[in-house]
Parts: C-alpha cells; structure tokens; sequence
C-alpha cells in the first residue's frame, strides 16, 4: 500500500514539475514575443518619422515656385544645396534606424537583412543625388549674383560652356539613377520649331549683333515659355551638347537647347531659330542659371524678359523636383515593404515561428 501510495505522490510531483516548467517555457515565450513586438513598435515608429523627415528638412522648397523676378542666379544654386541638405538628413536618420534594426530582439535574421539590403540601397541612390545636387549647385553658385533675366544694356551673352557641361550632367544623372529606382521619366511634348526672321522673334532675346531684340519680342518669348512642357525641357537639356560661345551659322530655325545656350553677342537674330520651342525654353533655363548667360531685351521689353527667365528656370527646377521626391519616395517604400516582413524568431537563428510581422503602416 505504502509503495502504491508513494508511487502516486511521486507522479504528482512530475506532474506538478512538467506543468511549472511548461509554464515557465511559455512565459518565456511570451516575454519573447513583447520584446520582439516592442523592438517592432520602435522601428516602426522610427521609419514613420523618416517619411516626414524629406519634406520637412526642405520645407517650402518647391520647384515651381523657387525663383521669382529679381532673384540672383545663386538663388538657384540655394535650392539645390536645400533639396541635398534634405536628402543629407535623411541619409543620416536612415543609418540610425538600421542601427536599431540590427539591436532588435527575437527577430528572424533573414528578414532583418532584406531590411538593412534595402536601407543600403536607398542610401545609395540618395549619395549620388547629393553628388549630383552638389555639382548643380555648385555651379548655379558660381553665376554670382547676377539677375536670373540679366538683359542689361540689351547686349547678350552666352552661357559659359563649363556651366552647361556641369548642368547637362547633373540633370543627367539625377535622370538616370531616379529611372533606376524606378521612376517613369517622360519624353514630353517638344513643340514644334520656333522661327528667327527677325529681332521681334522669340528667339532674337537669346541673340543679336547689331540688331538686338526689338520690341514685343519680349513677350513672343514669354508666350514660347508658357507653353513649353518641363518634361520635354529637361529631356532637351540631359541630351544637349555643350558649346562654346559663339555666333549660330546659317539662317536657319534647327539649333538645339545647347547651341543656343551658347548664342552670344555676335549671334545674329535671324539665326536664332530654334528647332522645337523645349529647345527654345531649355536654352533660355540653362543662360539663365549659368555664369555668363544674358538676354537682349528692348527697354519696353525688360521685365517681360526677366519673367521668362524666371519662368523657365522654374519649369526646370520643378520638374527636377518631382523626379527626385518620385525617386525618394519609392526608395522609402521599397524599405517600408521590408519592415513590414520582419518575422519573429525564438532563436538568434533561423525562425522558428514565421506568423508574427510588422503590423500594416499607413
């Protein structure tokens, strides 16, 4: 009896034992899944607040808007040290959270990975924005303080070669890496050609020898750049081939965006013809932003000038804009896609329980 009754106790107390440690294992358990949880909450939060970080470290930076009449060329070089300094801070804070990504506890390694893959990669494509952005800048700040629509004493002047090589290529590689991340780059609406047959054309303001810009030619400018399509300028000013200043050869109406850009003084107004009216606006963007630029413009014709200057440089720096937060943005979503996949692990290993993610942010 005595060993029937002590066999019984002893079942109890492994009984007793097994459920104490099972009850231990899934506290365990679930402490290990809070923690995950709140590791998650932490890197969720922290991702959100980057979402917002871009636009508010550019605050009102907004490309269309950026110059206005009587704003110095550096204005122009501002704006795109602004857009950097923006991408800069972002850049930094996406380090940061990859910090907190690799210190998350209880979280598969694999998924943690594809995190921090594609932190490096937007990081990436956001360095060479920088690179580019630097080099925009960089030269828009070169011009000095010269009016973005300096027509004064109606005498043109080319836009200086280095200058427009640096702008082609900046714009030219903002294009190619936001293309990369996946941003749809238009071909746009060049327009048909623009006539020069004589100084009252649109295009005798970016030229003339004896015959400068007469009046209303002004405003024949204004209206080519009201209806130029910012897609198809900085289409024309990525493919445009840098010149050196120069009179245009030929009374003709085929120049593109860069010879134009290079039309000086010397330049006659019946051979300023431009090929399509983007070209047109594009060479009127590029003088406006780079060191030498100038436009002839008759005395009734001054603002009207400045206006299209301004205008056109705007078209430029807004589209260009858009491009960039496009690319930002996407690159932003590729990562929040993979926070979203984060899985818990009860090991510092492989997962195993790969049910639990980050929860769907908005």
């Amino acid at each position: 009896m005595r060993k029937r009754i002590s066999a019984i106790i002893m079942t109890l107390f492994m009984v007793l034992a097994s459920c104490s440690n099972q009850l231990e294992a899934e506290k365990l358990a679930a402490e290990s899944k809070n923690t995950f949880f709140d590791s998650l909450v932490k890197i969720g939060q922290g991702f959100q607040d980057i979402f917002g970080i871009f636009g508010n470290a550019i605050g009102d930076a907004l490309g269309f808007n950026a110059v206005k009449s009587g704003d110095k060329k550096s204005k122009v070089g501002e704006h795109f040290k602004k857009i950097g300094d923006g991408l800069t801070t972002t850049k930094d804070k996406l380090k940061e959270l990859s910090n907190k990504i690799s210190e998350a506890k209880n979280a598969n390694g694999s998924t943690i990975e594809a995190v921090k893959s594609a932190i490096n990669s937007a990081s990436d494509v956001f360095e060479q924005l920088i690179t580019a952005l630097t080099k925009l800048a960089n030269t828009a700040k070169e011009a000095g303080d010269t009016n973005i629509g300096d027509n004064a004493d109606a005498v043109p002047g080319a836009a200086e070669k280095a200058g427009v090589e640096a702008i082609i290529a900046g714009v030219k590689d903002i294009i190619d890496v936001a293309d990369k991340s996946g941003v749809k780059i238009e071909k746009g609406n060049a327009g048909g050609s623009v006539n020069a047959a004589a100084t009252t054309d649109a295009s005798a303001v970016l030229g003339g020898a004896n015959g400068n810009a007469a009046a209303n030619a002004g405003s024949k400018l204004a209206a080519e750049v009201a209806k130029a399509d910012p897609w198809a300028m900085i289409d024309k000013i990525k493919n445009a081939k840098a010149t050196a200043p120069a009179a245009l050869a030929g009374n003709n109406n085929n120049h593109e965006a860069g010879a134009l850009a290079a039309s000086n003084a010397n330049a006659a107004a019946a051979n300023n013809g431009a090929k399509t009216n983007a070209d047109l606006v594009a060479a009127v963007a590029l003088k406006a932003m780079i060191k030498g630029g100038k436009f002839s413009a008759n005395a009734a014709d001054t603002d009207a000038v400045k206006a299209a200057a301004v205008s056109a440089v705007n078209k430029v720096l807004g589209v260009l804009d858009f491009i960039i937060r496009k690319a930002v943005n996407l690159e932003l979503d590729k990562i929040k896609e993979a926070v979203k996949g984060i899985k818990y692990s009860e090991s510092t290993g492989e997962a195993t329980e790969s049910d639990t993610a980050q929860p769907t942010t908005k």
